[in-house]
Order: C-alpha cells, then sequence, then structure tokens
C-alpha cells in the first residue's frame, strides 16, 4: 500500500518551521561567536592589569602592558559588534547564495589576518623570550585555543543532542559526543587540567617524564619529539581531503528520499583550505626548522590555533546546516 503524499499545505508548514529553526541557530552561533570573543577580550584585559601591577614590583616600566590591555578593550567592543551584527547573520545564512560566496571570501581574509598577526607579534615584540612567553605554556595564544576547544566541545554536544533526540540518527548521535568529550580532553591538556591557572606542583614522578615539566599527557617526553611532525602532516592530511572533498553526487543519486541528511552536513566544506594551508605552510617550518631565523619551534601555536578553529568552525555550521536536515 503506497504511503500517501504530503498535501502543499503540509509540505509549506514544514518548510516554514525549518526556516524558523535555521534563523533560531543562526542567532545563537552569531551569540556564541561575539561572547566567545568579548571573553577573551575581557581576560586579555584582566592579565594586561595584573602585569602592569606585578611591573611596580619588579621595577620595570609597566606602561607596555598597557598595550596588551589596549588590544583586549577592542575585542571587547568587537565581540559586542558580532552579538549584534546584521552582516554577520546574513553569512550564517544557508539559503543565500551570496553568503556562501562571502564565507569563502571570510575564510582567506581570516587566514591572511592571522598570519599577519603572526607577523606583527614578532616585529612588535623584538624579545625571543617575551614572544615565547606570550605564546607559549599558560600564554594568551593558549587561553585563546582552550576558549575555542571548551566552545567547540559546547556545539559538538548541541550536535550530538540534536542528532539522538531530534533526528533519532543515535550512532550519529554518539560519535559527536565522543567529539565533545575529545574536545574537552584537548582544551583541558592545552590548560594544563588547570595547573596553568592554579600552579600546582608537578608530581615527581611526572615531571621526570615531562618534557616541560607539567601535569600533561601531550607533552610527554615519548609524544613531545613526534608532536611537530605529526602536526604537519596531519594538516597537509586535511588539507589534501578538504580540497578533494568530494560533491556527494553519488550518495545524492543513490537516495532520493527527502528526509535525509546531506552527506556534506558533516564534513568540512571546501573554502576552508586557507586556514589549512596556512597551518600546514607553518607546521612544515617548525618540523623541518629550516627557516630558524624567522620561524621558531613555538609558532607551532599559530598553526594549532588555526586547526582548532577550523574544526570549530565547522562544527557551528553543521550545527546550522541540521536545522534543515533535508537541505531543502
Amino acid at each position: 500500500m503506497s504511503t500517501p503524499l504530503p498535501s502543499n499545505s503540509q509540505v509549506q508548514r514544514d518548510a516554514g518551521d525549518s526556516l524558523r529553526e535555521s534563523v533560531v541557530r543562526q542567532k545563537l552561533v552569531q551569540r556564541i561567536c561575539g561572547q566567545a570573543v568579548i571573553y577573551f577580550g575581557a581576560f586579555i584585559v584582566a592579565v594586561s592589569l595584573y602585569k602592569f601591577v606585578s611591573a611596580f614590583s619588579l621595577d620595570v616600566s609597566p606602561w607596555p602592558e598597557l598595550q596588551l590591555g589596549v588590544a583586549g578593550l577592542l575585542l571587547v567592543f568587537l565581540g559586542n559588534f558580532l552579538r549584534r551584527s546584521t552582516f554577520l547573520r546574513s553569512l550564517l545564512s544557508e539559503f543565500s547564495p551570496s553568503a556562501r560566496a562571502s564565507r569563502s571570501l571570510l575564510m582567506l581574509i581570516l587566514a591572511l589576518f592571522i598570519m599577519g598577526s603572526v607577523a606583527l607579534f614578532k616585529l612588535s615584540v623584538q624579545d625571543v623570550l617575551r614572544y615565547k612567553r606570550l605564546l607559549g605554556e599558560g600564554g594568551i595564544l593558549e587561553y585563546l585555543q582552550a576558549l575555542i576547544l571548551f566552545t567547540s566541545a559546547w556545539v559538538s554536544w548541541l550536535i550530538s543532542r540534536d542528532l539522538w533526540r531530534r533526528l533519532l540518527m543515535r550512532l550519529h548521535g554518539a560519535i559527536y559526543g565522543m567529539i565533545a568529550l575529545g574536545m574537552l580532553f584537548v582544551g583541558l591538556e592545552e590548560l594544563a587540567w588547570g595547573q596553568v591557572l592554579f600552579g600546582w606542583r608537578t608530581p615527581d614522578n611526572i615531571a621526570a617524564l615531562n618534557a616541560q615539566n607539567q601535569t600533561t599527557i601531550h607533552n610527554l617526553e615519548f609524544f613531545q619529539d613526534y608532536l611537530d611532525i605529526n602536526l604537519f602532516l596531519v594538516s597537509v592530511l586535511i588539507l589534501v581531503l578538504v580540497l578533494w572533498r568530494p560533491s556527494f553526487g553519488l550518495f545524492k543519486a543513490r537516495s532520493s528520499r527527502e528526509d535525509v541528511i546531506p552527506a556534506g552536513t558533516f564534513f568540512l566544506p571546501r573554502y576552508f583550505w586557507p586556514l589549512f594551508f596556512c597551518a600546514a605552510f607553518l607546521s612544515y617550518f617548525v618540523a623541518t626548522r629550516s627557516a630558524t631565523a624567522m620561524v621558531l619551534n613555538i609558532d607551532q601555536e599559530w598553526a594549532e590555533l588555526m586547526l582548532y578553529l577550523s574544526f570549530g568552525l565547522g562544527l557551528l555550521r553543521t550545527y546550522v546546516l541540521l536545522a534543515n536536515p533535508s537541505g531543502r
């Protein structure tokens, strides 16, 4: 017995519900982006004020630390702008072809901005030791990485809950739940499980095996010897996969059901390639030590930042797309 086709009114109601849900998710993603920038800016201001006050007891000039505070205030204002920006909301639309083209351009601009920030940091911070402190363990860049990872873990959990409860895709939901746990784990590793915040002493048995004397797994001497080359290989592999990304026409041809979620919903889009290219570019020089006058070992933190940022943006995209599962 054939299943009756839905009426035009039912189709219109479903389309309207999907559009409303998509708009709600676009607004939520916009708030997430804006709030993350605000939190990071506020943190930088707090660090700047702490260093400004500490400089008096160290008998050094405190005024250079205020430059960092100004940058933090600018980030707070930027975050408030992003939360209310109609342009950002239009960028998140999946119903506008122009928005998709704008996102491609934005990824290129974002990659160039980060690479420009690398050059600017190197020029403005002439002291190599101070540069390493800003980027190294407990540095500003590491806190930004942790913020991106924790935000990504939350978004991945939202996706997992959506797939498990609303779309009844239990396997996919479990996978995204594991991704959320993985992001949370890496974020805690970046903060040495709170050691960089609270400053506890590393147990002697762990310190003897840890290259940076921290309570972490990824800094164990066994892993430390392979981190740089593995980061480069992972960056290149993901870059190749993103550029090679199939159109999924084969999957579409096999299934004509309208309630099937397009496979492309769960994959990083091709326009993310600039971030992965820049990550691979930096990690190559770090791994090969072929340009030590320009690229230091600590610059792998920039490559890690671009990888984490790409994954986080990819998760935000998936969350928005799941509002309209059939892709209509």
